[in-house]
């Protein structure tokens, strides 16, 4: 069987795991720079706050309702969800990570539920945060089951049994199921499939015809023939980091700020996943009015590196390609790829290597493991910079922060 856990309104879980107060109270996250809703808690939801709602729109209705607002604090849910899926592959070695808050396990067990039941209070327990969990015989009905689990008290839902799959299918509406968008929704109700159900049970040449080998599969997998399996985790093939602006960029010293800040990140992950890249492409988003537009450059490198100052310099090259004067710049950001493993590198037999260098990265990202994002930086990051994604909502980095470390008296 197929088990989806799913943490309940994650971001606000996580706010409320540091916050008793905001149980039962309604809650909502914003995205970079207080932008849009992004999470909403059950509360939220029904004074009829929308998800993706830009929050100038519902700040009215949240300032009259009592609706609580917070920035997204992404250190902090990052790290909440680290802790979660290390719960869950402690429980299976079988484990794909879906998203931040959602995994897929394949298990075996004698009683599905009482299995879930234990994963379900080991992680309220050990880690403070509600979750759901839904059981199918493929991936396709064990989301769907999740779906439902969420309005079930327990948390969880069984669809292993095929009496109870007949009687959900016969009553899912279309829209819902795992991987059909709205322009297959409109065309399949068009031929008059409104339910899992009678999507189902339609000929599978015809599904064929319709959907290509993308709809057989997903007919198949609401049979209960399994043909979505738990897929390995995979080094990233590009690491992208971008962010939009707190504010109006115009001079290019804070331009090039910005990207050397994204860049270092990007170069913590790249070495973190053992990978080296031979190629960066630097963009930026140009406002005119009401209007934008988006110019790019691409530089390689001689031999693939995981050098961050070697990146960075050839990051501000692009920058400085791309600058022009007058302009208004909203967004930059950066992506490396053609990435390829460290220990497969062949040594050029003509460049020796800078063992100083390597261990001088090693020292930073070791410093700032133990001690905090950022606690050594590159000067080319900018001291005290003011252009950094706005947000003013955001609570205390609980769990990666040594300065925010919450205090208990």
């Amino acid at each position: 069987m197929y088990i989806l856990v799913d943490c309940n309104n994650f971001f606000v879980s996580c706010e409320r795991l540091f916050n008793p107060f905001l149980e039962n109270r309604p809650v909502v996250i914003l995205s970079n720079n207080d932008g849009c809703i992004i999470s909403r808690s059950q509360e939220a939801k029904k004074l009829g706050v929308r998800m993706g709602e830009p929050y100038f729109k519902c700040r009215e209705l949240c300032e009259r309702q009592g609706v609580v607002v917070h920035s997204s604090n992404f250190e902090l849910y990052g790290d909440i969800s680290r802790r979660v899926m290390d719960v869950l592959a402690d429980a299976t070695p079988d484990i794909e990570i879906y998203s931040i808050d959602e995994a897929f396990l394949r298990i075996s067990a004698q009683n599905f539920s009482d299995y879930c039941r234990e994963i379900r209070s080991k992680i309220k327990q050990w880690i403070g945060i509600p979750v759901s969990l839904g059981i199918g015989p493929t991936k396709t009905l064990a989301k769907m089951a999740n779906i439902l689990a969420k309005t079930d008290p327990a948390g969880i839902f069984d669809l292993s049994s095929p009496v109870q799959q007949e009687e959900v299918l016969a009553k899912f509406p279309i829209g819902d199921i795992w991987g059909i968008g709205r322009r297959w929704e409109k065309q399949l109700r068009g031929l008059g499939l409104f339910t899992a159900k009678t999507l189902r049970d339609q000929d599978l040449s015809f599904i064929r015809k319709q959907m290509g080998a993308v709809g057989e599969r997903l007919v198949l997998e609401l049979r209960g023939i399994s043909c979505l399996g738990i897929e390995e985790e995979e080094a990233k093939k590009s690491i992208t980091s971008s962010r939009s602006f707190g504010k109006r960029i115009t001079e290019i010293q804070e331009l090039g700020e910005a990207i050397s800040t994204y860049t270092a990140n990007a170069c913590r992950k790249l070495r973190a996943q053992g990978s080296c890249t031979q190629a960066i492409c630097v963009y930026v988003e140009i406002r005119h009015g009401d209007t934008r537009s988006v110019d790019s450059r691409v530089m390689g490198f001689p031999h693939p590196t995981n050098d961050t100052l070697q990146i960075i310099t050839a990051a501000k090259r692009c920058i400085l390609q791309l600058f022009r004067a007058g302009e208004i710049y909203k967004k930059c950001g950066i992506t490396l790829f053609e990435l390829s493993p460290e220990n497969a590198l062949i040594p050029d037999l003509f460049e020796v290597p800078d063992p100083k260098r390597k261990r001088l990265t090693d020292a930073i990202d070791a410093i700032n493991a133990g001690h905090g994002k950022n606690t050594v930086f590159y000067g080319a990051m900018g001291i005290n910079p003011q252009w950094k994604t706005r947000c003013q909502k955001r609570t205390a980095r609980y769990t990666t922060s040594w300065d925010e470390l919450p205090i208990v008296s």
